[in-house]
């Protein structure tokens, strides 16, 4: 486990030629943890990250019928499709559609609708189906990444190196150093290469190379091929 103190002093390491961080002034800490916030941010926006996959279970209390359901803070987009146990028994999977698509689709249709914004909260709205009391509902979802504020809070990309080397090309580009450029490409190799272990998943699983769109979309059927 790395924490942020640990990343300043490797930033600190290279940059200063000193890994002890109480020789950091203040300022410069500050400043350096902005750059490792922002470099937090570029590699959540990266790609889909598991690190980052997150469940929401949550049970409706009174019957109703198109439910809105308020989703956590930390929401960021819809990891796959909701499972909805809408009348206590009955369990369904609710594809997500677009609010301005919504004339395509008749009352019954079972589908979500995500509404809203990180200020005002995203809403879950849920069509088709009457969620008795008791129903539940279980949202699989990408998080944001935490922002990281104090010395002892642990970075939890699964290489920190990241962002260090990206950390010290927003320090460097900020003074000019001609430097950055380089750190900045060694930064984008280490992303690159965290990209691809996502794709690839242990031996034990069975998805353990990436799927084609048309694997996805179809599973074992192929176009063409009637056998």
């Amino acid at each position: 486990m790395v924490t942020v103190d640990t990343i300043q002093g490797k930033i600190a390491s290279i940059s200063d030629q000193d890994e002890n961080t109480s020789n950091i002034s203040a300022t410069d800490y500050s400043l350096r943890l902005n750059y490792i916030n922002q470099a937090v941010k570029e590699w959540q926006e990266a790609t889909d990250w598991q690190v980052l996959y997150k469940e929401y279970n949550v049970l409706v209390s009174t019957s109703t019928g198109n439910a809105s359901i308020v989703l956590p803070d930390d929401f960021r987009k819809l990891a796959s499709y909701p499972l909805i146990t809408h009348d206590g028994a009955t369990t369904d999977q609710f594809p997500e559609t677009r609010g301005q698509e919504a004339g395509q689709y008749i009352s019954t249709d079972k589908r979500v609708e995500i509404l809203g914004n990180p200020l005002d909260n995203y809403i879950l709205r849920v069509y088709g189906v009457t969620l008795v009391s008791g129903a539940s509902v279980k949202v699989p979802y990408y998080r944001t990444a935490a922002s990281l504020v104090s010395p002892a809070n642990i970075c939890e990309i699964p290489n920190p190196e990241y962002i260090v080397k990206r950390s010290l090309a927003y320090l460097w580009e900020a003074r000019e150093d001609a430097r950055f450029p380089e750190m900045k490409s060694e930064a984008d190799r280490i992303l690159a290469n965290l990209i691809d272990r996502e794709n690839v998943f242990s031996e034990a699983s069975t998805f353990s190379r990436v799927k084609t769109s048309e694997e996805v979309r179809h599973g074992d059927f192929r176009w063409g091929d009637d056998s």
